[in-house]
């Protein structure tokens, strides 16, 4: 569906545009099907906290207007997660009020977490536009990772309805796997035609192999890397419980474990480190946002981590991070999650999840057989070019955008056809 001149507005709140890989791949297609493309974002990277910089900044990035307010991750508790939401819902009302009233836009793109984004979404269907609710998590099962007793049954419950009431809002829903589309029909009552299944997958110009730089590996032999948000769901803070036993238990000190990304456990991943005394094995440089350069760290590490253990989200959930890691051409460590290995196959060595002890053989295992990583990795590339790449995903947007667009109208784009298994 080419725009026609038609502009979105594609709303973010839980990480910026330059990291979002899914939200730089959804605004260059619609880029390239001639429509002007918004994107309101949060700025947390270090640089704007220390630095204090303006509150709001927009600019141009690849052709896309990009509408940032500077915020910081929430930390553990209820607190930081409340105090984080209304002031990012604060922000993002003040800039989508400002941008309708001067560049207007036909469709408004809401990415989740979290599921509070609708009540924007609401006031600009009174105005005649169309609401796309983008299901990046579930943020229900999110609740019940991160909370406790009667805090926890209550927020679970509010959070499922602030989720269906997401769900009714949106004129379409871009869904990331199938599981996430039966929650869209099951507990969003979504019609099965308005559901659009997107799947995570880099672009095939953005996450490529390059040489690999061996300053990165600071003098180490192997390096193992994990790239990503730190949330309390990502399993970081037990990745520190594996990297404690190869390091203590195992005395493999010839591993550098090399942390990329940024979020709520960031910090007391670091803390942990300290406190075992293994922070010489360990490099956080937090988020990485120049590309080249990320991809020279995955291009250099030798292992990939997924540490993401099964809980009722991370199950159901597709990690953008496991294309881009085989995109790269590495082999991965994962637990055993269905939609992780759905994506992954071959590629990773797959353990019980929760066992740290199995975690940590694994990856020593993968960094002693140089052969099998090889084939891992070739093999990994090979799945992503014929199933995952971005390019196999944005005609399904661009559908979802020509549905919106043509529902309640006379004139209906054709139909799609229908899919026979997962996409």
């Amino acid at each position: 569906m080419r725009g026609s001149g038609k502009s979105a507005l594609i709303i973010v709140e839980n990480q910026p545009y330059a990291t979002d890989t899914r939200v730089k791949a959804e605004s260059a297609a619609l880029k390239e099907a001639g429509w002007r493309v918004h994107v309101i974002c949060p700025d947390v990277t270090e640089k704007a906290r220390r630095e204090r910089s303006a509150l709001y900044r927009t600019y141009d990035l690849d052709g896309i207007r990009v509408h940032s307010y500077r915020m910081g991750f929430a930390g553990y508790g209820l607190y930081g997660y409340v105090r984080e939401y209304v002031l990012s819902m604060f922000h993002i009302a003040r800039l989508s009020l400002r941008l309708f009233r001067t560049d207007g836009f036909d469709v408004i793109h809401l990415c989740n977490p979290p599921d509070t984004l609708f009540m924007i979404g609401i006031v600009f269907k009174l105005f005649g536009r169309k609401v796309i609710f983008d299901h990046h998590d579930l943020f229900p099962e999110m609740i019940l990772t991160r909370h406790r007793g009667l805090v926890r049954r209550v927020l679970y419950h509010s959070a499922l309805a602030l989720e269906f009431l997401t769900f009714r809002t949106a004129d379409a829903v871009l869904s990331t796997n199938h599981s996430y589309r039966r929650i869209a029909m099951v507990r969003g009552r979504v019609k099965t035609d308005d559901i659009f299944v997107v799947r995570n997958g880099p672009r095939s110009d953005e996450i490529v192999p390059v040489p690999a730089d061996p300053g990165l590996k600071k003098g180490f032999a192997s390096m193992a890397c994990y790239a990503g948000i730190m949330g309390p769901e990502d399993g970081v803070l037990e990745l520190m419980q594996v990297i404690r036993h190869i390091v203590l238990r195992l005395r493999r000190t010839d591993v550098l474990f090399c942390l990329l990304g940024d979020g709520a456990a960031r910090n007391e991943a670091l803390d942990l480190a300290r406190a075992w005394h293994i922070e010489s094995c360990i490099d956080m440089p937090g988020m990485v946002l120049d590309r080249p350069l990320f991809c020279r760290y995955l291009s250099t590490a030798d292992i990939m981590l997924a540490p993401e253990m099964a809980n009722p989200h991370n199950n159901r959930s597709t990690f953008i991070k496991i294309a881009e890691y085989m995109a790269i051409g590495k082999p991965i460590v994962a637990y055993d999650l269905v939609e992780t290995r759905y994506t992954a196959g071959d590629a990773a060595v797959y353990v019980q999840s929760g066992d740290t002890e199995a975690y940590a053989a694994a990856i020593v295992a993968l960094l002693d057989d140089p052969v099998r990583r090889a084939a891992m990795g070739s093999g990994g590339v090979e799945r992503i070019k014929a199933k995952f790449r971005w390019e196999h995903q944005k005609g399904e947007l661009l559908n979802a955008y020509g549905h919106v667009l043509h529902k309640g109208s006379e004139r209906r784009p054709p139909a799609r056809p229908q899919g026979t298994g997962r996409s």
